[in-house]
């Protein structure tokens, strides 16, 4: 009877958390603790919808009566939902969004304040939490499928996450964590770290292009034409020279004249 009544009153403070925004962790912290789990009796899902997206799912093995998903292939490993061929009241749990689950950290209920999303990054489907307050913070991963599909597929979580069960005085109440034993600030800080470092790109200086010193063309001096009329010609007479008389031949005297000399 007392454990019927404490299922009740945790089932009605989980739907106060559900409509309560500010005292969402107070509360939880001071009510509810962590329940440690068989992983092996959950399957944590990539599930498709609208197209080529995905959401999370969490599969529960309750009883041994009927299987309830099955798992093929690694990379990624395909999951075939089986409780959907049956009625799977009391054989199987499901849960599809964040009334079935939440994140917890460091003993730390996370709840509204933070949201599970399903990304295509590197060849892979991730699962992550982001904060729904803090857009600066950094996003969690969670897990991740360790290849591409359209279809069902297993994620593979992360070192230090695990699944355990929301628990109120020691008991279950059917709500699944996904958690881990470190701080949210620790988290935060690795999450940091491991964000790829981007090689900063080298300093080149900008060198603008020469201009070309203008043509400064000499100015245009324009000389006068004078012409110059030449100097008249003005003929000098020349003497006119008269030719020399010839001398008169000396007289020879009578010896000359006998003996020629």
């Amino acid at each position: 009877m007392n454990t019927l009544l404490n299922l009740r009153t945790a089932a009605l403070a989980t739907l106060v958390l559900s409509s309560v925004g500010y005292s969402q962790s107070a509360i939880a912290n001071s009510l509810f603790s962590q329940l440690e789990v068989d992983q092996s009796k959950y399957a944590i899902v990539a599930s498709p919808y609208g197209g080529n997206l995905h959401q999370l799912l969490i599969l529960k093995q309750i009883s041994n009566a009927r299987p309830c998903w099955s798992e093929s292939g690694s990379t990624p490993t395909a999951i075939n939902p089986l409780l959907l061929d049956f009625d799977f009241t009391d054989i199987c749990g499901r849960s599809t969004d964040s009334n079935g689950y939440s994140v917890r950290v460091g003993g730390e209920d996370l709840n509204w304040r933070y949201s599970f999303r399903v990304v295509k990054r590197n060849n892979d489907l991730q699962l992550i939490a982001s904060s729904n307050t803090d857009r600066s913070a950094p996003e969690l991963l969670i897990g991740r499928t360790r290849g591409l599909t359209q279809g069902f597929a297993k994620f593979y979580l992360e070192p230090g996450w695990r699944l355990a069960e929301r628990a109120y005085q020691g008991s279950s109440v059917g709500h699944i964590y996904l958690t881990n034993d470190q701080s949210l600030a620790s988290l935060n800080a690795t999450a940091i770290a491991a964000r790829p470092v981007s090689s900063p790109t080298p300093w080149t200086p900008v060198v603008k292009p020469s201009v070309p010193a203008p043509v400064v063309s000499p100015p245009v001096v324009t000389v006068p034409v004078v012409t110059v009329n030449p100097a008249p010609i003005v003929s000098t007479p020349q003497p006119v020279v008269q030719p020399a008389k010839p001398k008169p031949a000396p007289k020879r005297n009578w010896w000359q004249r006998i003996f020629g000399r």
